[in-house]
């Protein structure tokens, strides 16, 4: 309780007794289940595969009547390909129904709960169904054993090795544990030193340390579950580390996240910070299978992260360092403050991603402040897209980005090359997401109406400054390149979206439909926050944001940028003919990135650091 007493907000009441968190998830779960069931009772059923056995868990684990659950389970193995002779032998559709939908990961979303039901409640399972259910276990083994998951891909690799060990367990498969341990041995060998390559993502990253937690709490080898602990530990730091009370959330850059655009966080790490006793408000509404698998992991009791891990969640100001891969740039930043969060990440992860991001703490449901490049003249994520697999997604352009950041003041450079890739363009713009509804919104000292929608002229001095309540924030993207001819063009614009999000905008090009075969199109943005308690200060702060100074050079393909603010100075380098990072620095300082340190602390070397190497076997 005290851990959530620094923030100043509402918000930061003291949690419900756990009791009474996880009955209130319960009635999630029960709802989730209840859906389920009556989309399958109608005429032309489609159910989500994997909800068909989420709900199954969720039915037992209620208590209800193990046929509930069997009825369930079975619909899913019967969508199940059982012909040996099949190159598809062992695996389930995503959606019933809905062939276009190919995801290979539908096996191991669909029997990750049938594992549960297998192992914690067998004894409650009618004859018939433990008789029925090992050939499909023997079947979903082998199509989990086929499906090639690399490394980087980090919550399905977990999900398949934990799959391996758990389903190996349950049907006496020795060859599938084997597989699943070495699996594990090898992500921890590269997670070690190089960090969770699918980084801190409020979707993503809960359902990784649920299959972790599933595999500890289930597995019978006493010596693997020792190692598992000290992976959940190291987990539940970056949780707690990254945990932003003033809006009860994960916060900072992302691996992926966009279940709610690109304006709002996933709420499925939610469940996991209300189940742990970190977050006071019950968790918005997320996938039934989500839900259910919280809340299992929960009820299983197994693991508990330690008071002193979630003590990290009430550090009032802290510095978060984090790594998600061996290659340049692959490295993050977040400085977090009882009034505001501000991070940076320079590496591309994916369409998803989000690696410049900054909110405030609000009563409100304020949009985040991001980074996004966009086509199509609708950066905020709710313009979405099929990808490979057949599902709908928001989808921004890729760019190469130098990042550097010393607390509240932030350095980007931006190269917009690796977009012009995309195709034919008639519409290609860097845009500042920005939530317009907070309490002073200003362009260059001018106080904006945001009760209504406008649009301001702005240029590469223009600064627009936010403050709601006592955080402040000013961005400017200083300079800019246009393309195919175009002059570059800059506006502040808010089209009066229910969302409450605006942009500072910079366009690069605006014509007729055409590829885009400019070498040079560029973009830089700075970014400044700070505590301000009183307009005199908000006043203060925006006069120091206008006079940040800046030195560019350009040399033999090298754009280097320095930007000086007080006493810090912080510079970024673009090689734009290597299209790579050429340098960042702090304060002369070269930058160090870190697998897990949160103000000093070395996190990853006091959970992962201590086991031992693997035994051969």
């Amino acid at each position: 309780m005290l851990l959530l007493g620094t923030t100043g907000t509402t918000s930061a009441a003291a949690p419900f007794p756990e009791a009474e968190r996880l009955a209130a998830v319960a009635v999630r779960v029960a709802a989730g289940c209840r859906s389920v069931e009556e989309g399958l009772a109608q005429p032309n059923p489609q159910p989500s595969v994997r909800q068909l056995t989420s709900a199954a868990l969720g039915w037992i684990e209620l208590g209800q009547p193990p046929a509930r659950a069997e009825r369930l389970v079975r619909h899913a193995f019967g969508l199940q390909d059982l012909d040996p002779t099949s190159p598809g032998y062992g695996t389930v559709p995503w959606q019933q129904g809905h062939p276009e939908i190919k995801d290979p990961n539908a096996i191991e979303f669909t029997m990750q709960p049938v594992s549960v039901i297998l192992l914690r409640h067998g004894g409650k399972l009618s004859e018939s169904f433990k008789q029925d259910a090992p050939p499909h276990v023997r079947a979903a083994i082998a199509a989990i054993h086929r499906h090639n998951v690399p490394l980087r891909y980090s919550n399905i690799y977990l999900m398949k090795l934990a799959n391996l060990l758990l389903l190996g367990q349950v049907v006496g498969d020795n060859a599938a544990v084997a597989e699943g341990k070495a699996n594990f041995e090898t992500w921890l060998a590269f997670t070690r030193t190089n960090g969770v390559t699918e980084y801190d993502s409020p979707t993503y990253s809960p359902i990784q340390a649920d299959c972790l937690a599933l595999a500890h709490n289930l597995t019978s080898d006493p010596a693997l579950k020792v190692r598992l602990k000290a992976v959940l530990d190291f987990y539940w730091a970056d949780f707690a580390a990254n945990y932003f009370p003033g809006r009860q959330s994960m916060t900072g850059p992302a691996s992926r996240n966009y279940n709610a655009g690109f304006l709002f966080s996933d709420a499925n790490i939610e469940y996991r910070y209300y189940l742990a006793g970190l977050r006071s408000k019950p968790p918005a509404d997320t996938f039934p299978s989500d839900a259910v698998r919280a809340w299992t992991v929960a009820r299983l009791n197994d693991y508990r992260p330690a008071p002193k891990t979630l003590a990290l969640a009430g550090l009032p100001e802290r510095v978060v360092r984090s790594k998600f891969g061996a290659g340049p740039g692959q490295d993050r930043y977040v400085w977090i403050t009882p009034d505001f969060s501000l991070g940076s990440a320079s590496a591309y992860h994916g369409p998803q991603d989000r690696r410049i991001c900054a909110e405030l703490a609000s009563e409100k449901k304020l949009p985040l402040l991001g980074f996004v490049v966009d086509a199509l003249d609708s950066p905020f994520g709710t313009v979405r897209s099929t990808d490979r697999g057949g599902h709908s997604k928001p989808h921004h352009l890729p760019q190469l980005l130098a990042t550097v950041q010393e607390k509240g003041f932030l350095l980007t450079l931006v190269d917009l090359s690796p977009a012009l890739a995309s195709g034919e363009f008639t519409n290609l713009a860097s845009n500042v997401l920005l939530p317009v509804k907070v309490d002073q919104l200003v362009l260059n000292g001018t106080r904006v109406d945001s009760t209504k929608p406008f649009e301001l002229p702005a240029d590469a001095n223009a600064v627009v400054g936010l403050r709601e309540g006592k955080a402040a924030v000013a961005v400017r993207l200083f300079t800019a390149a246009g393309a195919a001819g175009c002059a570059p063009s800059w506006k502040l614009e808010f089209d009066g979206n229910e969302q409450g999000a605006g942009r500072l905008a910079v366009h690069h090009y605006r014509g007729p439909a055409r590829k885009l075969a400019d070498a040079d199109v560029r973009c830089g943005l700075l970014v400044l926050a700070a505590r301000c308690e009183t307009d005199a200060a908000f006043a203060a702060f925006l006069k120091r944001a206008a006079q940040i100074e800046l030195v560019e050079t350009y040399r033999a393909g090298v754009w280097l940028v320095k930007a000086k603010s007080g006493a810090v100075v912080l510079e970024a380098a673009l090689d734009l003919n290597q299209k790579q990072i050429a340098g960042r620095r702090v304060n002369g300082r070269a930058w160090r990135p870190e697998v897990l340190n949160v103000n000093g602390r070395d996190l990853a070397a006091k959970t992962l650091g201590r086991l031992p190497a693997a035994a051969k076997r």
